[in-house]
């Protein structure tokens, strides 16, 4: 099967290596219509991480084509939106969450891991962090929206994770081999607080140098939290 290449957080480009804009570090908090938003903390990119490749690809949230795994595994505060799969064309997906969470949006990015074959592989701490860069330099163009309004520098919230440890299932997307491996994912991640009750709409993706793409929208309904009992 197709490797799922991520992002997982609309016009906005990266511009090429050479331009070093995509080398920017991630910036503070930027408006929107509904909603701040911010850059992912590298604690954010792990979690997220080790949230994502927990699953075997038949319940993937990566492979999802309409939001019926969007739900898979989310607990506390945060809510992780996922990637799709490089080529699988633009893909909508439907999702209920409390009011008060945390969204957490993988608008771009990619992985290395100990787990995966050439180009995406590395032994250590170091070969890890540096085929996530090189590899990671190689996105092209991405964007977000948030209800409509456009995320501005995207390259401003490239994060890299730092190595993490995690245990890749059976039939994993990443076509690794299954167990307990360790990984670096490096891209552009935001977070977005503040969504009220009622329906919001989250858009991302982009382009790699190699040709693939993403486009991912999820529509979100927004609830409010049950009230405590007294």
């Amino acid at each position: 099967m197709s490797r799922l290449r991520l992002i997982p957080v609309v016009t906005l480009a990266f511009v090429l290596m050479a331009t070093g804009v995509f080398r920017a570090s991630a910036q503070d908090a930027t408006p929107t219509a509904e909603g701040g938003v911010a850059a992912a903390d590298a604690d954010a990119v792990v979690s997220w991480g080790q949230w994502l490749f927990s699953f075997p690809a038949a319940v993937s949230p990566g492979a999802d084509a309409t939001g019926a795994a969007c739900g898979l595994g989310q607990q506390g505060d945060a809510f992780y939106l996922a990637p799709s799969y490089v080529g699988a064309g633009a893909v909508t997906r439907a999702c209920t969450i409390l009011e008060g969470t945390t969204v957490v949006v993988p608008v771009i990015a990619v992985d290395c891991s100990t787990a995966e074959a050439d180009p995406f592989h590395g032994d250590d701490a170091e070969t890890l962090a540096t085929c996530a860069t090189t590899n990671a330099d190689a996105i092209t163009a991405g964007h977000a929206s948030i209800d409509g309004t456009d995320v501005g520098d995207i390259a401003s919230y490239r994060v890299q994770s730092p190595v993490f440890g995690l245990i890749l299932p059976d039939g994993n997307v990443l076509n690794g081999t299954p167990g307990a491996t360790s990984m670096v994912v490096d891209g552009a991640f935001i977070t977005v607080e503040g969504l009220t009750a009622g329906e919001h709409t989250i858009s991302y993706g982009g382009t790699y140098e190699s040709g693939g793409a993403i486009d991912i929208t999820y529509n979100i309904t927004v609830v409010a939290a049950p009230v405590a009992a007294s």
